[in-house]
């Protein structure tokens, strides 16, 4: 075997090491989950709305989103707690079942606001809802 065919070898497992270390490093954070989660609960809600139809409840849990674990511990963060109350108030807006589009939208701006300065990885996503 040849030198420059060794390299290639050795690069290619170094290459094919990491990437899958990286990919099982991973671990989504409680926080991460929960922003999955009200993503999914936005969609049916939009859906609802859309429709004409009312939402009816809105996940309890997601009113711990103050307390749960980040990533790099953005949770901890003052202006990550001073950003939360909008979206908590939108949420208990449309669980009052007053104007529930306006509060949906509401709940909508608060999460681009809060991932433009953090994360703002999910904007398209945020976007779409």
């Amino acid at each position: 075997m040849g030198l420059k065919h060794m390299i290639i070898t050795v690069l290619t497992l170094v290459i094919w090491a990491c990437s899958n270390q990286s990919a099982d490093m991973y671990e989504a954070s409680d926080l991460s989950l929960m922003m999955r989660e009200m993503v999914e609960w936005s969609k049916e809600a939009k859906q609802k709305l859309d429709h004409g139809e009312r939402i009816h409840e809105v996940p309890a849990y997601f009113f711990q989103l103050a307390r749960q674990k980040s990533t790099r511990n953005e949770h901890e963060e003052e202006a990550f707690q001073a950003m939360v109350p909008s979206y908590l108030d939108a949420l208990k807006g449309i669980e009052r079942k007053d104007s529930q589009e306006f509060y949906y939208n509401a709940s909508i701006q608060a999460c681009k606001n809060c991932h433009h300065i953090y994360c703002g990885g999910p904007m398209s996503i945020i976007e779409q809802l």
